[in-house]
């Protein structure tokens, strides 16, 4: 069984690698929950005062959020607008957001509406195709989002109209970009550091009746429009609880005027923004990339403590796993259901204790009669599926983490190498245990008579494949046997 052993090393060392590159690519890349800086929070929000210059005064609060359901990140975004005292100025314009650095190819919320007669204020959803930057927006449907590339943009409660200092007012709306990274034009990219971002103003077009479908009049004049960039990576949240209130006294959260350069957090300023969601990780990749898989390996070893290395190794990787469990369900916040990713890590949770009590069972009855029954291929079966199950949960849980495409490709190939190198495994101990029987079976036959015809009945059973399971057995029997055939 030297060769056993030696794959046995290999796959000990082999595991260990596969799971600290899956770890370090896991850390690559993140969205963070919360701020590094109580006075950062995880926004993204700009604030322009152009009123000297005839242009606009508005704040935006956004932070971006992934979408379960679509694979999309939704655009969660909360705008003030300031209108003047004055009467006739304080009823007319609009205000525009769009993303990209030039409106050609822009995805565009316009808000609008009139303080002195409660209306308002409004968002509206326009959209610009790819080299017509110079016509008037395009409406987007307000209900369809195949009508719109899969975005689809909708104002979370009613607009509100405060009083601001010196008679003037601010307009408060608040609205969702859901899939907004799905626009085929300038779409946000939720990974970057630095995203584009353009505003447009129109301080006199009177924008009644506010229609969503309002035609608008071009911006004009050196304050009519400009750029912003975002941090939107700083700004991504799994636990969005809806669009971001715009934080008093600050100009730029995760925003400035000018491209951003970030430098990249280190590794324990990642560790310190999500403690519970590395952890997570960490011991759910110990569990099914590594000891669930090498507890297969050590139960079709061959050697002589392979039942001992299974058990002790599978039930090492069930405590990781119960860890993992916890730490998930804590992360929840109360929806276990959320996902695909959370229902299948509580069925694949819940099998792991049919799975032990199916291994025991089977172990008891195969010292007993000393060949399989419907527990052992129960068992079998069952740790297949929870290990598929594990590792395509694994992949669901870097995608939910933020894990970027190169770290995803880097862990579907180690679940894809794992899974052949298991089935090789298999194969090959299935194959050996064949013919150690086979060779048994023939040399048993060569002394054996009608006296002793029955004792080795049991010869010819359906026994295990991994007969190793339980060596020190066999060895028993043998010292049961009479002295005559240990010659």
């Amino acid at each position: 069984m030297a060769w056993m052993k030696r794959l046995w090393h290999v796959a000990v060392a082999a595991a260990s690698l596969g799971l600290f590159s899956s770890v370090a690519a896991h850390g690559g890349e993140e969205h963070h929950d919360d701020a590094d800086d109580a006075a950062l929070p995880a926004i993204a929000q700009f604030c322009l005062d152009g009123w000297d210059r005839q242009g606009p005064r508005f704040c935006m609060a956004a932070s971006m959020y992934h979408n379960h359901s679509t694979s999309a990140h939704d655009m969660l975004v909360s705008v003030e607008v300031t209108r003047p005292a004055d009467a006739a100025l304080a009823s007319a314009g609009w205000l525009a957001i769009g993303s990209g650095a030039v409106m050609s190819g822009s995805l565009m919320f316009v808000v609008y509406g009139d303080p002195l007669t409660g209306q308002g204020p409004f968002v509206s959803a326009r959209g610009v195709e790819i080299g017509n930057g110079h016509t008037p927006p395009d409406v987007l449907s307000r209900d369809d989002p195949s009508l719109n590339h899969g975005v689809l943009v909708q104002q979370l409660g009613a607009g509100e109209w405060r009083a601001g200092a010196n008679g003037t007012h601010v307009g408060v709306v608040r609205f969702a970009c859901y899939a907004c990274t799905a626009w085929s034009g300038h779409a946000v990219d939720a990974e970057a550091t630095s995203q584009p971002l353009i505003w447009a103003f129109n301080g006199l077009e009177d924008m009644a009746p506010y229609a969503w479908d309002q035609p608008l009049h071009k911006h004009v004049g050196v304050s009519g429009w400009g750029n912003f960039y975002a941090n939107l990576q700083a700004a991504s949240t799994h636990h969005a609880a809806g669009p971001p209130a715009v934080v008093p006294g600050h100009d730029r959260i995760n925003a400035a005027a000018t491209h951003i350069t970030v430098k990249p957090p280190s590794f324990f300023q990642r560790l310190r923004a999500r403690p519970a969601a590395h952890a997570h990780g960490f011991v759910m990749l110990l569990a099914f990339l590594a000891l669930f898989p090498l507890g297969v390996v050590g139960i079709r070893s061959g050697l002589d403590r392979a039942f001992k290395y299974h058990w002790t190794i599978q039930a090492g990787a069930m405590c990781f796993a119960t860890v993992g469990a916890a730490l998930g369900i804590y992360m929840s916040r109360g929806n276990l259901l959320g996902s695909a990713h959370q229902k299948v890590g509580l069925a694949v949770f819940a099998l792991l204790f049919a799975q032990a009590a199916s291994g025991w069972w089977h172990h008891v009855r195969f010292v007993r009669i000393r060949r399989r029954t419907w527990v052992s291929y129960a068992h079998m079966g069952l740790g297949w599926g929870i290990l598929l199950g594990g590792w395509a949960n694994a992949v669901t849980g870097a995608m939910l983490f933020g894990l970027g495409r190169p770290g995803l490709l880097v862990l579907v190939g180690l679940v894809a190498t794992e899974l052949m190198a298991l089935v090789a495994v298999v194969y090959v101990a299935r194959r050996k245990s064949r013919q150690d029987r086979a060779k048994a079976t023939a040399k048993a036959t060569d002394w054996r008579d009608g006296e002793n015809e029955e004792y080795f009945a049991l010869d010819d059973a359906d026994s295990e494949d991994d007969d190793e399971e339980d060596t020190s057995s066999r060895k028993s029997d043998e010292k049961l046997r009479p002295a005559k055939y240990h010659k």
